[in-house]
C-alpha cells in the first residue's frame, strides 16, 4: 500500500493493482521481467488502494507543473498494461474512484490502445491515457507480435472520441546509427494521422538480466545502454552519448511538431 512520489509521468504512483504482464516485450527489455516473469499479483481490493493515494493526497500541495496544471496525477499502472490486463479488474469502477475526487486524476501508458473500448465521456474529468511509440522496425525486435505501431496511432482519434486525454508515449527511444530516419517517418505517421499531441520521451533503461534472456537481435538494438548506474545494476545510455541523442531527438521533433509538447525527456 505504499505511494510512491514521482515527477515524470505523475505526482505519484499507486500501490501495484496488478503487478506482472503478458506483454511479449517483457521478454526483451521490459523492467518487469528482470525480477518477475510468469507470476501475475493481482489485488482485488481497489478501494483499499484508493484510499491509500487519498490519504497521501492529504498532505499533497498541488501546483501546476509538467504533469497537469491542477490535479494530482496518479500514475495506475507502473508495473503493468493495465489495459491489456483488463480481464483482471474493472477498469470502469478503478478509474471513477478517482474521478469522483476532487483533487486526483489518473494516468497509465499502454502498447494495446486497441483494447481500451471504455467510453469515459460521462465523467467529471478526461483520464489520461499515454499510447507507446517507437519505430516499427525497432518494435518488431522489442515488442514482438504485439500490437502495430500504425494501429497504436490510428486508435489515438478514437480514444479521443471515447473522452479520454491522450498523450504520446515514445519509450523506450533507442539510439542506433538509423535512429533519426526511423523517428522522421514516425513523427511524420502521428501528425499525419493524429496531429500534435503532448508527449514525454523516455531512453532504454537495461539490465544484465534482460541481456542474458534477450535474442540476439534485441541484444544488439539495447547494447549501447550499458553504463550502470545503481548498486541494482540498472544501466542506462552513457550520458555524453544520451545528451546527444537527446539533442538530435529534439531537432527532428522540432521539425514535425511544437517542441514544447515535450513534457519531460530524459
Amino acid at each position: 500500500m505504499k505511494v510512491k512520489p514521482n515527477n515524470n509521468s505523475a505526482n505519484c504512483i499507486a500501490p501495484n493493482l496488478i503487478y506482472g504482464c503478458y506483454g511479449n516485450c517483457l521478454n526483451t527489455y521490459c523492467y518487469m521481467g528482470r525480477y518477475n516473469q510468469k507470476v501475475y499479483i493481482y489485488n482485488e481490493r481497489a478501494d483499499k488502494i484508493f484510499n491509500a493515494v487519498s490519504k497521501w493526497a492529504e498532505n499533497y500541495n498541488k501546483e501546476p507543473d509538467q504533469q497537469d496544471p491542477k490535479y494530482i496525477m496518479v500514475d495506475i499502472a507502473c508495473n503493468t498494461d493495465l489495459v491489456l490486463m483488463q480481464k483482471f479488474v474493472d477498469l470502469e469502477y478503478y478509474l471513477k474512484l478517482y474521478d469522483n475526487h476532487p483533487e486526483l486524476n489518473t494516468t497509465m501508458a499502454t502498447k494495446y490502445p486497441g483494447l481500451l473500448l471504455l467510453d469515459v465521456n460521462h465523467f467529471n474529468k478526461k483520464p489520461r491515457v499515454r499510447v507507446s511509440l517507437m519505430p516499427q522496425a525497432y518494435s518488431d525486435i522489442l515488442e514482438p507480435k504485439m500490437q502495430s505501431i500504425s494501429s497504436r496511432i490510428k486508435d489515438i482519434n478514437r480514444l479521443e472520441a471515447l473522452g479520454w486525454e491522450v498523450h504520446i508515449n515514445y519509450s523506450p527511444a533507442i539510439i542506433r546509427k538509423d535512429m533519426i530516419p526511423q523517428y522522421h517517418y514516425l513523427f511524420k505517421e502521428v501528425k499525419a494521422v493524429a496531429g500534435e499531441h503532448k508527449c514525454e520521451v523516455i531512453f532504454l533503461t537495461n539490465h544484465e538480466f534482460q541481456m542474458q534472456k534477450a535474442n540476439d537481435k534485441a541484444r544488439e538494438l539495447m547494447a549501447l545502454s550499458n553504463q550502470v548506474k545503481n548498486n541494482k545494476g540498472v544501466m542506462r545510455y552513457p550520458l555524453p552519448l544520451k545528451h546527444k541523442a537527446i539533442t538530435m531527438f529534439k531537432k527532428e521533433y522540432s521539425r514535425h511538431f511544437n517542441i514544447n509538447t515535450i513534457r519531460y525527456i530524459f
